[in-house]
């Protein structure tokens, strides 16, 4: 469907000849598709966005617990052992998210995603209650288990809704809504631990815990009532049927008519054999890295290697994650609108490489806390066109749950690679950490340049007519 159309019937036929979902025989105006985009955009985002900002809270909170009594109290300053209960939390990340999405469909996206949210909410608070390191490193392996489908189930689902033009300016509201929100969480848990001057039984890092904990539990549940399922799902009820139709048309028209497919083991070979997905992977792990490397060293950087204090550690790490948002909303937008994601990608690598050089090699505190600003904002920027870039060319159901999937347990790996390049012994600069970040953005950053040759020229080979591309002979790649 061209872009300046300004009617779509809902009878068009999708661009393999097969005709798409049936509805009253009327054509719709860009006002009617407007406004079916605003209600899905509306019943969608805000209540993902609101969830992953919890996520990013529980799986991050532990960098203020450590500079407010967390270290000395369960004894997680010494040797590695703020390593290994960081790191736990990844494998338990990486081993179950292709099955969360391998059955989010069966189960409904709202049943999933509301039931692990409110598991993990029960285990962060459980964790404001232990009083050793193991059990702390227990209780994080299962965070890392049940906040696992969250992310990629999400992506998928809203990479589900819309045309490939479309996804990324959604995607990083998705995303950078959490980056925003969670950016206040340090101040929230600054306000948290004062309630430990009046109620001394617990010391203000497990009312962080207990708190934040609460909040998800019952932000989980009124989720229960907001989500919406898949696109061709009958759960949903919140789209007239027409409506419903309506969407299933445009995105037929925009990919080609695609049915619900199973995941078998069949497509997940194909899907890790396409070397696009490996390539994007690298991309989306070296933003991971960048953004686990912020949430859970910054604050601890701020305030013994800047020597700020406590309360300005916990204020100052909001502002880089805001500027983040700002500077991703606009390249998401501007991305939309030029139809392009890899040149992007390449911007964004090299905006995260100068920060970090700025951070890490700088003296004086104020143009290294101005580095934090363009590194953030360059690795979080990372993480949303890779999202779309990714979601752009992979045609199928299936393919794109499993690529979704290996793409974020791949991120995993990423978190690891963060909580063992930040070693204690390197505290309170991490120079060793900022390097090991550097050198992987600029790995992404080779790996864009790459995948736009490769991708053209399988472009041009279509064009030409020496080869259809995932079985349709319209579709072609975005560079």
């Amino acid at each position: 469907m061209a872009e300046k159309e300004t009617s779509i019937s809902l009878h068009e036929k999708a661009d393999n000849g097969h005709s798409v979902a049936p509805s009253d025989d009327v054509a719709h105006d860009a006002k009617f598709e407007k406004r079916v985009l605003r209600k899905v955009d509306v019943r969608l985002l805000p209540i993902l966005g609101a969830l992953y900002t919890i996520a990013m809270v529980d799986r991050s909170n532990i960098s203020v617990a450590r500079i407010s009594g967390l270290d000395e109290d369960v004894g997680l300053n010494i040797g590695d052992r703020a390593s290994i209960a960081l790191l736990v939390f990844f494998i338990g990340y990486m081993l179950f998210e292709l099955p969360s999405n391998m059955i989010i469909h069966r189960v409904g996206a709202a049943n999933w995603l509301a039931f692990i949210a409110f598991a993990w909410g029960l285990v962060s608070m459980g964790i404001g209650f232990l009083n050793n390191w193991i059990a702390l490193a227990v209780l994080r392996s299962f965070l890392g288990v049940f906040e696992a489908g969250f992310y990629p189930g999400c992506v998928y689902l809203i990479s589900s809704w819309y045309r490939r033009y479309e996804v990324q300016k959604r995607l990083a509201t998705f995303f950078m809504t959490g980056s925003a929100l969670s950016a206040f969480a340090n101040i929230l848990a600054l306000g948290l631990i004062q309630i430990s001057k009046t109620h001394t039984t617990y010391k203000g890092w497990r009312w962080i815990y207990i708190i934040e904990g609460i909040i998800t539990c019952v932000a989980a549940i009124i989720s229960w009532f907001i989500i919406v399922d898949f696109p061709d799902s009958n759960r949903n009820t919140f789209l007239s049927t027409e409506e419903a139709a309506f969407v299933q048309a445009r995105l037929a028209e925009d990919r080609g008519s695609e049915e619900r497919e199973k995941v078998t083991w069949a497509i997940f070979v194909e899907t890790i054999t396409d070397w696009k997905v490996w390539s994007f992977s690298l991309m989306y792990a070296a933003g991971a890295v960048g953004v686990y490397a912020f949430l859970f060293f910054l604050p601890i950087i701020l305030k013994n290697g800047m020597g700020y204090s406590q309360e300005l550690a916990f204020v100052l790490s909001a502002p880089p994650a805001l500027f983040s948002v700002v500077e991703g909303m606009f390249v998401s937008w501007l991305a939309d609108k030029m139809r392009l994601r890899g040149p992007f990608v390449i911007v964004q690598g090299v905006v995260a490489i100068i920060g970090l050089c700025m951070t890490g090699f700088v003296k004086h505190p104020v143009p290294r806390y101005v580095g934090t600003f363009l590194g953030e904002a360059g690795v979080n920027g990372l993480v949303v066109t890779t999202l779309a870039w990714q979601a752009n060319n992979l045609r199928g159901d299936a393919k794109r749950a499993c690529a979704t999937a290996v793409l974020i347990t791949l991120s995993g790996l990423g978190g690891i690679y963060s909580s063992l390049v930040f070693r204690q012994q390197d505290a309170p600069d991490y120079l060793p950490g900022i390097i090991a970040v550097m050198a992987i953005c600029i790995a992404a950053v080779v790996a864009a340049c790459i995948s736009i040759v490769v991708l053209r020229w399988e472009n041009k080979r279509a064009d030409e007519g020496k080869k259809i591309i995932d079985g349709l002979a319209d579709f072609r790649y975005t560079i």
